[in-house]
């Protein structure tokens, strides 16, 4: 009998230390289990600092190659014009070409003034968001490659700041330089509609239009996608041969309660 309770006891401590080791191999199973994803959540967070950094670098860099090359164009294609039709006009020293002449130097001043603007870098901080999307479609008005509209629908957009809106107006440019040069749009339209909750933002065109799915196209699209996610928005690229290009980008208010 005192065999058997012997036995009993033994067999209950045995098991009482193997229950405890399974607990202890466990829980140190799940501490390792959740530093490794720790480890691997502060790798991802890094590795998306780093993409958003670069995208941003890349958005100013671009920005800055655009203007200069925008400022380039105006500086030969319009002052240089208006200039030389300036001193053509003064030579002639009667009241009316004075008179004229005039003008064309206030309209030189404005244009001047206008590019001033465009380079200085604190304009992008401090320009609206809509009014940027109409200069913009401006700009392509005024060179006489198609036509263009603009449809903005709610309140002035006032969530869009800072670096979203450094890479917002790049993404922009970029919808608007790829349709000029590979679409050959009549139409080139621009939707803004402020929701309150998020903002959507639609670049469609009526030109020639390509395979999403094309690998030549790949890159491209494969960098719009990248620059939307980077800003932690969404982005939709529907187009067909011979029937146009709609790019959509939605982006959430953080500000939205």
């Amino acid at each position: 009998m005192i065999e058997d309770n012997s036995i009993q006891t033994f067999f209950a401590i045995l098991t009482g230390v193997v229950i405890m080791v399974i607990m202890a191999a466990f829980i140190i199973a799940i501490v390792i289990v959740h530093r490794q994803r720790q480890i691997k959540n502060r790798h991802k967070i890094q590795i998306i600092k780093a993409d958003f950094k670069n995208t941003i670098l890349n958005a100013e860099k671009e920005i800055r190659e655009n203007t200069l090359h925008y400022v380039s164009q105006e500086l030969h294609d319009n002052i240089g014009q208006l200039l030389s039709l300036t001193k053509l006009v003064l030579n002639n020293s009667d009241p009316a070409s004075v008179f004229e002449g005039k003008k064309l130097i206030n309209k030189i001043i404005k244009e001047v003034r206008s590019l001033s603007r465009s380079i200085n870098k604190d304009y992008i901080n401090d320009v609206q968001f809509e009014s940027f999307l109409e200069e913009e479609l401006g700009r392509v008005q005024k060179s006489g490659f198609c036509e263009v509209a603009f449809i903005n629908e709610g309140e002035p957009i006032d969530f869009v700041e800072g670096d979203k809106k450094l890479v917002l107006i790049r993404l922009v440019q970029e919808c608007l330089n790829n349709a000029i040069k590979h679409a050959s749009p009549t139409l080139i339209t621009i939707e803004l509609k402020n929701l309150g909750d998020k903002l959507l933002l639609c670049i469609k065109d009526d030109g020639d239009g390509f395979d999403v799915a094309n690998v030549s196209q790949g890159l491209g699209l494969r960098n719009i996608n990248s620059r939307v996610e980077a800003i932690g928005g969404k982005v939709e690229i529907d187009s067909e041969l011979g029937k146009g290009t709609r790019i959509e980008i939605e982006l959430e208010n953080d500000k939205y309660d």
